[in-house]
């Protein structure tokens, strides 16, 4: 299949494709199943908004990160806008080195990770960046105990309440910013 007859498939089978059985279930739970069912994680042709989503997802929920946090930091990192972001690049380098849709370090991902990563892995694998993310944020939880002081020292590398700790620390509201599909 080509890319874009393979993306309209998948919008296609999104919007069309639940037939009785997607008026059995409530809105949200149709959408949610959606999200992480139609579209392989590992198919190059799959949106790179909808990967993020099921990592997000997979990895929040493994290191026990509030999914409101999660996403809050993926938007104000990259500007993550939900699985139906089409336009979304994730393949980004801050000025400050930081890489990748979570915006991580190479020391910080090297030293969680235990391992030697290159800019460029850090930067193009999603999965990597993610989970890394999701480790970082984990860790730091477990020593401050507070949401917005965790999301302060992510953005500064200090344990402090900055704009961004108490956005992403407090921001219960994180899909107003998502794209819709209605």
């Amino acid at each position: 299949m080509k890319p874009k007859f393979y993306i309209l498939f998948c919008y296609f089978t999104i919007v069309f494709g639940l037939g009785l059985y997607a008026f059995t279930l409530s809105k949200q739970e149709r959408v949610r199943k959606i999200e992480l069912s139609y579209c392989s994680m590992y198919d190059t042709r799959t949106p790179t908004s909808l990967k993020m989503y099921a990592l997000i997802e997979k990895y929040s929920s493994e290191y026990n990160i509030p999914k409101y946090v999660a996403y809050n930091v993926a938007y104000r990192e990259t500007r993550y806008m939900g699985p139906f972001h089409w336009r979304y690049n994730p393949y980004q380098t801050s000025c400050a080195g930081a890489e990748g849709p979570m915006q991580i370090m190479i020391k910080t991902c090297n030293g969680l990770n235990k391992s030697r990563y290159s800019k460029k892995e850090l930067r193009r694998n999603l999965e990597l960046n993610v989970r890394t993310s999701m480790k970082l944020l984990n860790r730091l939880h477990k020593k401050y105990k507070n949401w917005s002081v965790v999301c302060g020292w992510y953005n500064t590398g200090r344990p402090i309440v900055n704009e961004y700790g108490k956005y992403c620390g407090t921001n219960l509201n994180y899909k107003t910013k998502w794209i819709q599909l209605d």
